[in-house]
C-alpha cells in the first residue's frame, strides 16, 4: 500500500505538471491523489467494492481539493483534476476494448457497465462535495450580506 501511495504521489504529480499547475502546488496536487489513492485501496480491501472505493476516494479528493482552493485562493480545478487520475477507471476502459477486439459480447458488457458505474461514482462525488461547499458559502452569505 505505501509502494502504490508513493507511485499515485509521482503520477499525479507527473499529470499536474503536464496540466501546467504551479510548481508551488505540485507537492498539494501530489499529496492529494496519493492519499485519494490510499482511502480507495482502504476502502476496498474489507468488501471489495470499486464504485464504493472509488466514490469514498472521490470525496475525499474534492473535499481536499476545495480546502487547498480556498487556501491558496485558487480554483478548485487546479487541485481536483489532478487528484481524479489516479482514480480514473483506465483498465476499465482497456479491457472494454480488449474485450470487442476478442469478440466477447459479455465481457465487453461486464467491463462497460463496471467502468460507467466508476465514472459516475467520480462525477457523483465532485458533485456532492461541490454542492456541499457552494450551500455553506449560500449559508455564510445570507448571515453577512456585506
Amino acid at each position: 500500500m505505501v509502494i502504490q501511495g508513493i507511485s499515485a504521489f509521482f503520477g499525479t504529480a507527473g499529470f499536474a505538471i503536464l496540466f501546467y499547475l504551479p510548481k508551488k502546488y505540485l507537492i498539494h496536487a501530489g499529496a492529494t491523489g496519493s492519499l485519494g489513492w490510499v482511502i480507495y485501496l482502504l476502502v476496498l480491501q474489507p468488501n471489495n467494492d470499486k464504485v464504493l472505493a472509488n466514490f469514498a476516494a472521490t470525496l475525499f479528493v474534492a473535499l481536499t481539493a476545495h480546502i487547498l482552493a480556498r487556501v491558496y485562493k485558487t480554483p478548485v480545478t487546479m487541485f481536483l483534476i489532478p487528484g481524479v487520475i489516479p482514480l480514473v477507471p483506465g483498465a476499465g476502459m482497456y479491457h472494454i476494448v480488449q474485450s470487442i477486439i476478442d469478440n466477447s459480447v459479455e465481457k465487453t458488457s461486464y467491463y462497460f457497465y463496471q467502468t460507467l458505474q466508476m465514472a459516475g461514482s467520480i462525477a457523483l462525488g465532485i458533485f456532492i462535495m461541490d454542492t456541499v461547499f457552494r450551500i455553506a458559502k449560500r449559508s455564510k452569505n445570507k448571515k453577512n450580506p456585506f
